[in-house]
């Protein structure tokens, strides 16, 4: 019954939203209950704020305070009040902030707040502190303008998250990601209300902070590119000023090359010596890449030798120390046990102690390392590999291949994290991760009541510091909604149309996905005008899945994606195309009802695109422009033509003959082939044209 109340709530919710001008709402994510009333609270320069709450609630006056200096950027008013302090308490300020307890971020904390507008003030009401910074976030989003000036429309606001874990997973391990882009994820990440930052901060490629008990560590590990203690302390306050939980990971007993090289007596292969790099030294095919991983003896940790244990009751027992997140993680993917098998001392080991395989051996290790977290009073998270029946209950379980494993962990009592579709490296569209419902429908009140968030994923293989924050936004903003709001907001299009916002006001507070992409285009065009070579990579999107990574895996070690520039027009160009969704819009609208506006945008789009061949003859003959882009030039052209052609005789009422469709459709098939490992997204809209009607996009793409 309570299920059937909840669902019938949330019903009611997301009608009342639906029956406002969804025009008119900018939030993403967008809140768990919201009312547009009539009217507008104008913006001007006599906007103040007050702040009633413990006044020893910095974390607070921080965050307001910031907020503040963002809205007098964005709207440029110059404000009369400088600063907002603890004197700032009177109920004639036109923006009054009241939080009842100053408590900072933990999981599970309410982090629910109330905002109304009218068109005389601002209240931003909250139980605790967190609540508060949230909420200034909204308010934020709302900020709109027009000829009139700038305004937020008159609004009640009760909003809270679905769920209380909303996390980003960074890997810092196969490429350095330096502090400052650490922080502009943190800022991205607050905007959209994420809570956690995950980061993987050891793999075979690298190993990336500082252990003054083990310095080998970072000496041996690191190439010298690691985070200090120091680093690591300021980013903690710098996410914890901002509502965000640092999570660090430290994968065992498998992906364990970086550790190796500083101590090799913990691997399972007496004698070995190592070097941080790739695990995989592979140069078949693509498709072989799989039983490679299964069969092959990676490196890991010897579970059977007690130096091991002592090992990592002292390096765990400082990072508990370092990081003060009452979670850590140590991975515990992907060790296939072959090295285990092929060690006799680890095979009479195993014998002696009744271990039946290398699964329950893993099941010992973790279980052993899970006892010295909960010495050192930190809870454990594990990839879905660790569990197994005696897995302590408070052991968090991370899944990310398969939803059975999410039932079986949830029926064992684990809570539970999902990034089962949330994977930012196999260049899924956004609206696939959108519709990620997180499996909670297909379980019990009980169980459902184990899934305690989820985390977008950033694997590092083929991404570095200058084009990850192109990997990570804005899709990452998709999938902070699918944490935070109710489930059934779920329209894809209205998805995007906020999502576009967004990401403008995320380059307005530095995030550089945005200047990434057209830097990686002026590097390409070395200073010549990129506008040509940008209307056509506007529209090309890298291939899906693990094609991109695959194919360099099997490259030769001197071209591995650890020493790839990552250059290429797939490293730079964004997943999901902002030009393509309003095209496919327009499309779609004009198909269902046409008219001479939709039509005037279609061809004058059109018309850029094969007018844009032309434009790029100059960086073509300059040798400039490599073949794939060339290709993809072509590719853009005729789909062009082919679009003019179309929509002619949809202006004109006509219908092609069957000849001319069929040769059409042939062609923009064959254009599906990959170029430098991208698509050409426009593909599916001009089809459309010329088929006269619209596909929907497909739910997901293989990822293999």
């Amino acid at each position: 019954m309570r299920k059937i109340l909840q669902t019938l709530f949330l019903l009611l919710v997301a009608l009342k939203i639906n029956a406002q001008d969804m025009k008119t709402v900018t939030l993403l994510p967008v809140p768990q209950h919201i009312n547009f009333t009539s009217g507008r609270f104008a913006l001007m320069a006599n906007f103040t704020i007050a702040v009633k709450t413990d006044p020893g609630d910095s974390i607070l006056y921080f965050a307001v305070n910031r907020a503040f200096q963002t809205l007098n950027r964005r709207t440029a008013l110059y404000f009369g009040q400088q600063r907002i302090t603890v004197k700032d308490v009177s109920d004639t300020s036109l923006f009054i902030i009241n939080v009842k307890h100053k408590k900072g971020m933990k999981i599970g904390r309410d982090e629910s707040y109330s905002l109304t507008v009218s068109t005389k003030n601002i209240v931003l009401e909250a139980p605790e502190t967190i609540g508060a910074l949230h909420g200034l976030e909204t308010f934020l989003q709302l900020v709109q303008h027009d000829q009139e000036g700038f305004f937020l429309p008159a609004v009640n606001i009760q909003d809270s998250p679905r769920f209380v874990w909303r996390g980003l997973m960074i890997d810092v391990a196969r490429h350095f990601i330096p502090v400052d882009v650490i922080e502009r994820n943190i800022d991205a990440m607050t905007a959209v209300k994420m809570n956690i930052l995950h980061l993987h901060l050891s793999d075979d490629e690298g190993f990336r902070i500082e252990s003054k008990v083990y310095p080998g560590l970072q000496k041996k590990g690191s190439y010298g590119e690691y985070f200090t203690q120091a680093q690591i302390r300021e980013l903690i306050t710098y996410a914890k000023k901002r509502g965000i939980i640092i999570v660090p990971e430290f994968d065992m007993p498998g992906h364990t090359t970086s550790f190796l090289a500083g101590y090799p007596y913990l691997s399972s292969t007496p004698g070995a010596m190592y070097q941080p790099g790739p695990r995989f030294a592979f140069t078949g095919k693509p498709m072989d890449i799989m039983n490679m991983i299964n069969t092959s003896p990676t490196p890991s940790f010897d579970p059977s030798k007690e130096s091991t244990y002592i090992f990592l009751d002292k390096f765990l027992g400082e990072m508990s120390l370092l990081f003060d997140s009452p979670y850590m993680h140590i991975g515990a993917d992907e060790n296939n046990g072959v090295s285990w098998k092929n060690n006799p001392d680890i095979a009479a080991f195993m014998k002696k102690n009744n271990i039946p395989d290398t699964h329950a051996l893993q099941a010992y290790f973790v279980n052993r390392v899970q006892r010295l977290l909960t010495k050192h009073h930190v809870h454990t998270i594990g990839w879905e590999e660790l569990l197994s029946e005696n897995l302590p209950k408070d052991v968090a379980v991370q899944v990310w291949t398969d939803g059975s494993k999410m039932n079986a962990a949830a029926k064992l009592g684990h809570p539970v994290i999902v990034s089962k579709g949330f994977y930012l490296d196999v260049f899924m569209p956004a609206y696939t991760h959108y519709q990620n419902d997180l499996l909670v429908d297909k379980l019990s009140d009980t169980l459902a009541s184990k899934v305690i968030g989820g985390e977008a994923a950033q694997w590092a293989e083929a991404v570095d510091k200058d084009n990850i924050e192109t990997r990570i936004w804005p899709r990452a903003a998709a999938i902070a909604e699918r944490l935070w709001s109710p489930e059934q907001v779920k329209d894809i299009d209205d998805m995007y149309r906020r999502l576009f916002l967004i990401n403008t006001q995320l380059d307005e507070i530095g995030v550089q996905h945005i200047s990434s992409y057209e830097r990686g285009l002026r590097r390409i065009t070395r200073g010549r005008d990129i506008t040509p070579l940008k209307t056509l990579t506007d529209v090309l999107t890298p291939v899906k899945g693990y094609k991109k990574l695959f194919a360099r895996m099997t490259k030769p070690l001197n071209a591995t994606y650890q020493t790839a520039p990552l250059t290429d027009v797939s490293d730079i160009v964004f997943v999901d195309s902002e030009i393509q969704r309003q095209f496919r819009m327009t499309v779609k609208h004009y198909l269902n009802s046409p008219n001479e506006t939709d039509a005037g945008l279609i061809a004058a789009q059109l018309e850029k695109w094969k007018a844009n061949n032309t434009a790029l003859e100059p960086l073509i003959n300059s040798g400039l422009i490599n073949n794939d882009i060339n290709e993809n030039a072509k590719k853009l052209y005729t789909a062009a033509l082919i679009g003019q052609e179309a929509l002619e005789l949809l202006k004109n009422k006509e219908k092609p003959t069957p000849e001319r469709v069929k040769g059409w459709l042939n062609t923009l098939d064959q254009m599906k082939k990959a170029y430098g490992e991208v698509d050409l997204s426009i593909i599916p809209e001009i089809k459309a044209l010329v088929t006269q009607q619209m596909e929907a996009e497909p739910a997901n793409y293989p990822i293999i």
